[in-house]
């Protein structure tokens, strides 16, 4: 069993709460009006979270927290179907509004849809008003294995964006200089974008921001050989490359979307999660990002794991409008300083195409047991269930072409694509990548 979480985005309807007795925080005979507003009353099961928000008609000066109290109920079992709650939210001293979020429980059961019925009860100064319950609907997701024979693994993907839903409180850093052969990027990692605020398996507290210097050559040339983004054991080395909106590129997954041993957990590295393909499991919005959370304080950086559409529309609001652009779109750097376009590029007569990968989905089923390993049939949910094939699109193992491209005054004689196939972001890296990409202890 698996649980798979995301925050989903907050809106639709609402219960209002009006206080009708003296409370015993602080707030005498004033009370606060509440509101609880919540979206997606419908939520797979495969999507991991869902939840209300409830917000007061004022900041809370009590001095003390505003506790709202609940009953739960509905067909849906606590603890079974879902994370069982508390049955009460307290707003703090100085907030306005709190969060509650439903962990739902992703099993292997195929079931009727289920219900959650959330609904008010009065506390000793907060009393319900008649819109006082709130209804969710899980649906199922289980699906027969893909794979032959008895393989029972889960072999299912995910290929659905998720809202972008919160807004930075931070504005945006980012600064560019190059001096000699050296680049320089001074950055806040707070994207210029909205974001979705999901974490599977941890709920954050929002975005955080840091400032970071990253280090790249601006006269890059290609290496006698190409470096992988993850080590010998397929665990994380080196960021990809960085946004021109200062948020790194960083396509490889960590724990915990690697393939478990069913009978003792431990992880095999060689079958990781390919996060464009478990978009639901490993959190990603619309950007194709996520929080990365610090256990510490809650908060998390945001990084790119694939398509970061939104963020490229708005750079260029045409270019996912299925025509040809007229100019390509640089919507980064590699950490070995070469360009990172978006789809498009010059060809070898400069006509700028929309370029295609050269990897391939596997055919056949994975060799594993189903225990040590996954079994079933290869169809994207691993990124070992790719392979490359030279000349089957038109970029190469690194998912970029030696191909002239200017941009401002600066010519470069190779670039990357972030394409729609596998790979979507390049898993290696073509020059040599500089040292500010990579990741801790390296």
């Amino acid at each position: 069993m698996r649980y798979l979480y995301y925050l989903t985005t907050l809106a639709v309807f609402s219960l209002f709460i009006t206080s009708c007795t003296e409370d015993d925080t602080g707030s005498g005979d004033e009370g606060f009006l509440a509101a609880i507003t919540v979206t997606n009353p419908t939520v797979n099961e495969a999507n991991g979270m869902t939840g209300f928000n409830i917000s007061l008609d004022k900041v809370n000066d009590t001095g003390a927290g505003v506790s709202v109290s609940y009953t739960v109920g509905g067909t849906a079992t606590a603890g079974t179907d879902y994370q069982a709650l508390s049955g009460s939210a307290t707003i703090e001293d100085g907030s306005q509004e709190i969060n509650v979020f439903i962990i739902i429980t992703d099993d292997t059961e195929d079931e009727e849809n289920e219900t959650i019925i959330v609904t008010l009860s009065a506390t000793s100064n907060v009393t319900p008003s008649s819109d006082n319950t709130a209804t969710f609907t899980i649906t199922d997701d289980d699906e027969p294995s893909t794979g032959g024979g008895t393989c029972t693994n889960d072999n299912s993907i995910n290929l659905e964006n998720t809202s972008c839903i919160a807004t930075p409180t931070v504005a945006n850093s980012y600064t560019e200089t190059v001096s000699g052969e050296l680049r320089t990027i001074v950055t806040n990692r707070v994207p210029d974008h909205m974001y979705g605020n999901q974490v599977p398996n941890i709920v954050t507290n929002g975005l955080t921001s840091t400032t970071e210097t990253f280090r790249l050559d601006a006269t890059p040339t290609l290496a006698a050989s190409s470096t992988s983004i993850v080590d010998e054991e397929f665990r994380p080395a080196y960021d990809m490359g960085i946004a021109l909106n200062g948020v790194p590129i960083d396509p490889a997954p960590a724990e915990p979307f690697i393939f478990e041993n069913t009978s003792t957990g431990e992880f095999n590295w060689d079958w990781v999660f390919e996060p464009n393909n478990n978009r639901a499991a490993v959190g990603l919005d619309c950007n194709t990002s996520h929080l990365q959370p610090d256990m510490m304080t809650g908060t998390g950086l945001i990084h790119y794991h694939g398509d970061m559409m939104d963020y490229a529309e708005d750079l260029n609001p045409d270019i996912n409008s299925g025509n040809v652009p007229d100019q390509f779109l640089q919507i980064g750097w590699g950490s070995d300083g070469f360009p990172i376009l978006y789809k498009f590029g010059p060809d070898a007569a400069g006509n700028i195409k929309k370029m295609t990968s050269s990897y391939v989905l596997k055919s056949g089923d994975r060799p594993g047991d189903g225990e040590s390993a996954p079994c079933g049939e290869y169809n994207g949910k691993y990124t070992n269930d790719y392979e490359y094939s030279e000349g089957a699109g038109d970029l190469d193992e690194c998912n970029g072409i030696a191909q002239p491209i200017t941009i401002g005054e600066e010519t470069f004689d190779y670039y990357y694509v972030i394409t729609d196939e596998f790979p979507v972001i390049s898993r290696c890296i073509s020059g040599t990548p500089g040292d500010d990409f990579k990741k801790g202890g390296m």
